[in-house]
C-alpha cells in the first residue's frame, strides 16, 4: 500500500496509461499474433510496470508482473504456442493485473485477489516451459564473425531462426552516425527498417573518427537487395548479404514448415478469472487529468496578459484621481481596458474547464474489452462496435459514467444477445452486435448502447410490472413509458437472476447516476430486433450557459439546454385549479408547476383576482400575485422536460442569460437533490444551480 496520497496519485496515473496500452496491445494479438514488434511492446510494457511497482515497494504486484514477463519472454523465444486459447489467457491475465493495480496500492485488494491470478499464469507458465526448447536451425548459416555470434542473445538467436524458417533475408547495414546526433539519426533508420522487415540485432561497427559512432545492424526482410540499398543508402548506410543463396533457403524452410505442421497446439484451453474482475477493470484508477505542457503555456500566457491589463487599470485608476476631470481619450481608454479585462478572464475560464475536458475513447475501448469477456464466459459471440470516441466531456462525467455504461453492457450481453444457435433460428447472424457511440448535439452530448438481440417486449414488461404491483390493469402507458418501467428498483423481466444480471438489476442505480449529472434516459426497443439506452448528458459540470430567474426572495440558475422556451402567459391562459394547473402549449396541453413550489417555498400563487378568500384559504394560503390597475399581469413561464414529459415551470421574474462557472457545494452538496451547485452574482449574491429534470423527478410530481 502507498501511504503517500501524491506518490499514490503519481503511481496510478502513471500505471493506467501502461495498462490501457498493456490491454489494447493484448487485444491486437489475436489478429496479429506473429506480429514481433507487438509481442515485444506488450513484454516491454509489463517490464515498465514491474519496475514501476517496485520502486513504490508493491511486492505482490512486482512479484505478478516478473511471472507475466517470463510468460512473455517465453512467448519471444518461440517456447509458448501463440493460439486462440494462449490468446485468450493473456487478455485475462491483463485485465486481472488491471483490476489488481489500484487495490494493492490503495491496500484493499486481498490475498486471494493475488493468488487468483498467480494461479492463471502460473497454467500459462507451465504449459510452455513443457516443451522442449528448440535448437536454432539458422543461427550459424549467417556471415557473422565469431565475435559477433558470441554477442548474440537468445532472443536474437530466436528471431534469426524464425527469419530463416519465414524464408527472408539477412543483410548486413553498416553506418556511421554523428554522436551529437545520434539517438536522433539511430531512431530514424531503425523505424524505416521496422516498418519494411524486423531489425535483429546492432552491432558494433568498424572503428570511426572520434566526432562518430559507427553501427553494424542486423536486418531481416522480404526485400530484395536493391530495394534494401535504396531505403538506406540516402540514411548513409552501406548493404552487404549475410545469408546464402535464397533457393538454399527456401528448401530449408519447407522443411520447418512441414515439421511444424505436424506439432499439435501446446495449449487447448486455459482458465478465466472470475466475472468480478471485469466490473473493477472498468473503473478509473485515479481522478487526476494529465494536462500537456502547451495548455499550460497558454495559460500561462493569459494570465501574464490578465496582470499586465491590470496594471494598466491601476495606472489609470490614479490618473482619474489625480485629474480634475476626463477626457474623451481617457474615458475611451477605461472603457476598452475593462472590456479587454472582462473578456480575457472570460477565455482563461474557458481554457480551465477545457483541461477538465477527456475524450470517452478510454472508457469506451475498457468497456468493448470487458463485453468481449462476458461474451465469452457465457458462450456467446459478440462484436462490439465504438463510435464517438474522440467526443471530450468532463472528466468527472465520464467517470461516472463508466458504470452506468457497464450495467447497460452486462443486461444487454446476458438477456439482450442470444445463443449463437438461437440466433442462426430466428434468421440473424450467429454473432451479435453491441454499438457503444457518442457525440456532441449543440451544448449536450448523447452516449448510446444498442444491441441486435432480442429487445425488450413491452407486453412482458406491463405483465411483470403488474405482478410486482408497479401498476394496474387499467393504467395506461405508451410503450415509451412503459419500457421505462426497466428503470425501477428491483424490476427485472427475465425468468432467472444469472450470477451476472436480471434485465432491470442496476438499470435502476443508471437512472439515478445520470439524473445526478443533469441528463436524461430514453430507451427504444423492437421485439427480436435489439434495444437501445441513450444518455443525453451536459458536456461539462463546471462552466455552463445559465439563465438566471427569481422564485420567491431568491434568485436561482438554470441551465439553458434544460429551457426549451420561454413565455409569458396571461393569466386567463392557466387551465385548471391549483395543484392541477396546466397551460395550451403547440397544439398541447402541459402541466403547469411553481418553481417556488419545487424548492419547498410556499404553495401556489393566486393569478386569478377574482378568487374569492375561502377559496385562497383553501388552497393552502397561497400568496395572491401582484395584478396592476389594468390588469396586465403576465406570468413568466419556461418550457422543460423531464422523465419524457413536457412541463411548464412559472417563476416571479426572468433576469438574464450569462456564462457561469458552477462552484461545489462540497460534502453539504452531495445531500441535496436537484441542485448542483452555486454561483457568485454581483453585489455578493450567492445562487443556486438548478438541476430541473432532476428536481422534477425527485418531487415526484404527479404531471
Amino acid at each position: 500500500m502507498i501511504e503517500d496520497k501524491a506518490l499514490l496519485s503519481e503511481y496510478l496515473s502513471e500505471s493506467e496509461e501502461l495498462l490501457d496500452s498493456l490491454l489494447s496491445d493484448l487485444d491486437s494479438l489475436s489478429a496479429r499474433g506473429g506480429d514481433i514488434n507487438l509481442i515485444n511492446r506488450v513484454f516491454r510494457t509489463v517490464h515498465s510496470l514491474k519496475g514501476l511497482s517496485g520502486m513504490m515497494g508493491l511486492a505482490e504486484v512486482q512479484s505478478l508482473t516478473h511471472e507475466f514477463e517470463d510468460i512473455l519472454d517465453d512467448l519471444r523465444l518461440g517456447q509458448l504456442t501463440l493460439n486462440e486459447g494462449t490468446t485468450a489467457a493473456l487478455q485475462e491475465a491483463g485485465a486481472g493485473l488491471a483490476a489488481l493495480v489500484g487495490g494493492a496500492a490503495r491496500g484493499s485488494a486481498g490475498e486471494e485477489d493475488f493468488e487468483r491470478l498467480r494461479q492463471l499464469l502460473t497454467e500459462i507458465a507451465l504449459k510452455s516451459r513443457t516443451r522442449p526448447r528448440k535448437s536454432d536451425p539458422g543461427g550459424e548459416s549467417l556471415a557473422l564473425s565469431e565475435r559477433e555470434r558470441a554477442m548474440l542473445t537468445e532472443y536474437e538467436r530466436h528471431r534469426i531462426a524464425e527469419n530463416v524458417t519465414a524464408g527472408r533475408s539477412f543483410f548486413a547495414i553498416a553506418v556511421q552516425f554523428e554522436v551529437s546526433r545520434l539517438e536522433v539519426q539511430y531512431r530514424a533508420l531503425a523505424s524505416k527498417l521496422a516498418d519494411r522487415g524486423e531489425l535483429i540485432t546492432t552491432l558494433p561497427g568498424k572503428p570511426a573518427p572520434a566526432t562518430m559512432v559507427a553501427f553494424k545492424l542486423v536486418f531481416a526482410t522480404q526485400l530484395r537487395e536493391a530495394e534494401v540499398k535504396t531505403m538506406v543508402e540516402p540514411l548513409g548506410g552501406r548493404v552487404s548479404r549475410l545469408d546464402r543463396s535464397p533457393w538454399r533457403r527456401a528448401g530449408e524452410a519447407l522443411k520447418v514448415v512441414g515439421r511444424r505442421k505436424s506439432e499439435k497446439s501446446s495449449i487447448e484451453s486455459l482458465g478465466t478469472l472470475p466475472p468480478e474482475f471485469a466490473q473493477e477493470s472498468l473503473q478509473p484508477l485515479t481522478p487526476s487529468v494529465r494536462v500537456e505542457l502547451p495548455q499550460i503555456d497558454e495559460l500561462s500566457g493569459l494570465a501574464h496578459e490578465l496582470s499586465i491589463q491590470m496594471e494598466k487599470l491601476t495606472a489609470m485608476a490614479d490618473r482619474f484621481l489625480n485629474a480634475s476631470g476626463l477626457g474623451a481619450r481617457e474615458r475611451f481608454d477605461l472603457r476598452f481596458s475593462a472590456r479587454r479585462v472582462e473578456r480575457d478572464f472570460l477565455e482563461l475560464e474557458e481554457r480551465l474547464v477545457e483541461l477538465r475536458m477527456i475524450s470517452v475513447a478510454q472508457t469506451f475501448t475498457r468497456a468493448a474489452r470487458l463485453a468481449g469477456r462476458l461474451a465469452r464466459q457465457l458462450g456467446k459471440s459478440v462484436l462490439v462496435e465504438v463510435a464517438g470516441r474522440e467526443t471530450q466531456l468532463d472528466k468527472v462525467i465520464v467517470d461516472r459514467l463508466a458504470d452506468s455504461i457497464y450495467h447497460v453492457l452486462r443486461n444487454a450481453i446476458d438477456h439482450g444477445i442470444e445463443l449463437p444457435e438461437q440466433r442462426r433460428l430466428a434468421g440473424k447472424s450467429a454473432r451479435g452486435k453491441i454499438k457503444i457511440e457518442a457525440g456532441l448535439e449543440g451544448t449536450r452530448a448523447k452516449v448510446a448502447v444498442s444491441d441486435d438481440g432480442r429487445g425488450i417486449d413491452p407486453d412482458h414488461v406491463r405483465k411483470r410490472a403488474m405482478e410486482a404491483g408497479l401498476i394496474t390493469g387499467n393504467d395506461e402507458l405508451t410503450d415509451e413509458e412503459t419500457l421505462r418501467l426497466v428503470l425501477r428498483p428491483g424490476f427485472s423481466t427475465a425468468d432467472s437472476v444469472s450470477a451476472l444480471s436480471g434485465r432491470g438489476v442496476g438499470l435502476d442505480a443508471v437512472e439515478r447516476t445520470i439524473h445526478e449529472l443533469g441528463g436524461e434516459i430514453h430507451i427504444s426497443s423492437e421485439k427480436g430486433k435489439g434495444a437501445r439506452f441513450e444518455f443525453m448528458l451536459p458536456t461539462t459540470l463546471v462552466m455552463l450557459s445559465a439563465f438566471v430567474v427569481r422564485a420567491g426572495e431568491w434568485r436561482y440558475a438554470i441551465n439553458v439546454g434544460q429551457i426549451i422556451e420561454l413565455l409569458y402567459i396571461a393569466p386567463e391562459e392557466i387551465l385548471g385549479r391549483d395543484g392541477k394547473r396546466s397551460i395550451a402549449w403547440r397544439d398541447s396541453t402541459i402541466p403547469l408547476i411553481e418553481l417556488k413550489y419545487l424548492l419547498g417555498l410556499g404553495g401556489a400563487r393566486v393569478f386569478h383576482p377574482a378568487a374569492a378568500p375561502n377559496e385562497n384559504a383553501a388552497n393552502g394560503g397561497g400568496e395572491r400575485a401582484p395584478i396592476s390597475a389594468a390588469g396586465s399581469l403576465r406570468v413568466p413561464v419556461f418550457i422543460t422536460r423531464a422523465a419524457e414529459r413536457t412541463v411548464a415551470v412559472a417563476v416571479e421574474g426572468f433576469e438574464e442569460q450569462r456564462e457561469i462557472i458552477v462552484k461545489s457545494l462540497g460534502s453539504v452538496g452531495k445531500r441535496i437533490k436537484g441542485v448542483v451547485g452555486a454561483v457568485d452574482l454581483e453585489g455578493g449574491d450567492v445562487a443556486l444551480v438548478l438541476d430541473l429534470p432532476s428536481l422534477l423527478v425527485l418531487r415526484s410530481l404527479r404531471m
